[in-house]
């Protein structure tokens, strides 16, 4: 196994436990990290198809009544109102921090409905359409709001579980590995010092015995 191209003594030893110890502890972080995001994940992605139900909903009705406007007051007529329609909406957007993810927050303000466009060539129909689409932009907005949260949650947490991989499968057992050959290393010089003082010492006990 790969290992860190590191002199085996002690000083690089406990440095290497202690590197070892913050990268578990930041792999256990990161374990609970990816936990959190999942679960606001499937929170957001719950949500987002109620939302998008309830979009689809107003698009529906809104269609429909573009549809009748069409039928009765005709194209051009429906398309010199629209150039007059204006929801007059105030969108602020603020940003809230979700494990460390800025999520955009919308608040829109709209008005309530009052056509912009004059009687002539307009009626029912194109009330209708027209306050549909006006209905719609809360809606829509709470579904945008809803879709970039879980796009920046999503891609967060692809980089949470590379991190993860990374510590798991390349860092932490190359300390491992690394901390293993050292101590092997260091355990062996030991065992070599022990016998060159023993061998050493039987000399001298030769060396003395033989002096008499």
């Amino acid at each position: 196994m790969d290992r860190l191209p590191l002199s085996a003594n002690k000083s690089n030893l406990l440095r290497l436990r202690e590197e070892l110890s913050f990268a578990s502890d930041g792999m256990n972080l990161l374990d609970e990290k990816k936990e959190a995001l999942m679960s606001h994940i499937r929170a957001l992605s719950t949500k987002s198809e109620r939302v998008r139900a309830d979009v689809n909903r107003a698009l529906q009705e809104t269609y429909r009544h573009h549809r009748e406007a069409l039928l009765m007051a005709g194209r051009m007529a429906c398309e010199r109102a629209a150039l007059a329609v204006s929801a007059h909406e105030n969108v602020e957007v603020i940003e809230k921090s979700f494990m460390g993810v800025s999520l955009p927050v919308l608040q829109i303000r709209i008005p309530a409905f009052r056509p912009a466009y004059g009687f002539l060539e307009t009626g029912f129909s194109i009330d209708a359409a027209a306050s549909s689409v006006h209905r719609s932009h809360e809606i829509i907005a709470e579904l945008a709001e809803i879709e970039v949260g879980l796009f920046r949650l999503v891609m967060e947490i692809k980089k949470t579980l590379k991190r993860i991989n990374a510590l798991e499968n390349i860092y932490i057992p190359l300390y491992h590995a690394t901390i293993k050959h050292i101590e092997e290393s260091l355990e062996e010089k030991e065992r070599e010092f022990l016998f060159q003082l023993k061998r050493q010492k039987r000399r001298r006990e030769e060396a003395a015995h033989g002096s008499f």
